[in-house]
């Protein structure tokens, strides 16, 4: 009896093993990961310069890890397993107090693209300040959770790298650019300004950031208290739910409704012929990716125009960050391109020089910022 419980244990991983290697070989592979709301990996080409450096062994690892059978599922196991042995951080992800799911961004802070993205943007803002004015050039790089949330942190969590990096900006920009937002969002870390299952700021996190900004640039900012808060969803899981699987509270998403809305049109990428006269695309409510609902996600360029009357043109370079601090901005600016260096392949000089800017924003979260390799744009 004993013998064929052991036949039955080891036809049945020899089942697991060859099965789910089958099943990865016949199985297409899968393009976009909508719950992460990212690119997944492809089968790298055979090299042999990176056979032998290695680089092919890492990149094959990343598909095999991409296109996993059944690979959701298998997050959510790995993750409930680990949590039941006491981890309070799993895939690079901290278990936080209050349901907040916050990640370390570990590395994204010591590469040669985070610090060439300093120099490049110093380099812009020098620029643009010569044209413009400091008062009306402002770079934002927007810190994440973990560097304002730290007292839900889990005891001895690493949060310094990316404070030392906020701190080497400060240092390198020029002065008068640079509007540090760790004072501003830590004073209210207690509020809700970061969504607890994805990676942005909330809305009324990004309000308190629009706040500061229109005190640096002397804007004549529309007061909070003539807006209405309304919630758009309360079903929101974010990519950072997404990297764990594992069953957490849903966040909320609201917008702000001006009690008196400045008309405005807007059209994406030059497409004229379909003007919109919302911000808000609600159809992707109900898709996992319901932060798109803000411009319905990144767009390479955008263009808003409205009945404001204040004779400020502002441009901002951003990541999606911006999506929920841009609607503030409509009620104070007569025109606002929102460029999105990621996606947008035109010429920025042309781009600005063929549009009479008053102000310029510079808006990302400071991983993001990090880690883009599209920023060299802003020297095209």
């Amino acid at each position: 009896m004993k013998k064929k419980q052991q036949w039955v244990i080891i036809v049945f991983f020899l089942l697991m093993i060859f099965g789910f290697t089958f099943a990865g070989l016949v199985k297409p592979d899968t393009d976009f990961s909508e719950k992460e709301n990212r690119v997944l990996a492809k089968m790298p080409e055979v090299d042999l310069e990176d056979i032998f450096d290695g680089t092919f062994s890492a990149d094959y690892e990343t598909y095999l890890t991409d296109q996993f059978f059944f690979r959701d599922s298998w997050i959510g196991i790995k993750t409930k397993t680990e949590r039941l042995a006491g981890k309070q951080e799993i895939n690079d992800i901290y278990f936080a107090d209050d349901g907040y799911l916050i990640e370390k961004h570990t590395g994204d802070f010591e590469t040669a693209t985070a610090e060439q993205n300093v120099k490049t943007l110093s380099a812009f803002l020098e620029e643009q300040v010569n044209n413009y004015g400091a008062d009306h050039v402002t770079a934002m790089i927007a810190p994440n959770a973990v560097s304002i949330l730290k007292d839900k942190l889990p005891p001895f969590a690493v949060c310094v790298q990316e404070d030392e990096y906020l701190d080497e900006i400060v240092r390198s920009l020029p002065e008068g650019t640079f509007l540090d937002l760790r004072d501003v969002l830590e004073e209210h870390c207690e509020e809700y300004i970061y969504y607890r299952t994805d990676h942005h700021w909330t809305t009324l996190g990004a309000r308190y950031a629009y706040d500061a900004w229109a005190r640096k640039t002397a804007l004549n900012a529309l007061p909070a208290q003539n807006y209405e808060r309304e919630v758009l969803t309360d079903i929101f899981y974010g990519t950072v739910e997404a990297k764990v699987g594992y069953p957490v509270r849903a966040d909320v998403i609201e917008r702000w409704n001006p009690k008196t809305e400045v008309p405005y049109t807007l059209s994406y990428n030059h497409k004229t012929e379909e003007v919109k006269d919302s911000l808000y695309e609600e159809s992707s409510l109900g898709t996992r990716d319901k932060y798109a609902v803000f411009f319905g996600g990144n767009q390479p360029l955008t263009e808003i125009k409205t009945q404001a009357g204040t004779g400020r043109r502002l441009l901002v370079i951003k990541d999606s960050y911006a999506h929920c601090f841009v609607p503030f901005a409509v009620q104070d600016f007569d025109e606002i391109s929102m460029i999105d260096l990621r996606y947008f392949n035109e010429s920025l000089k042309e781009y600005m020089e063929n549009n009479d800017f008053s102000d310029i924003l510079f808006l990302y979260n400071a991983s993001g910022f990090a880690q883009d390799s599209a920023v060299v744009k802003l020297g095209n």
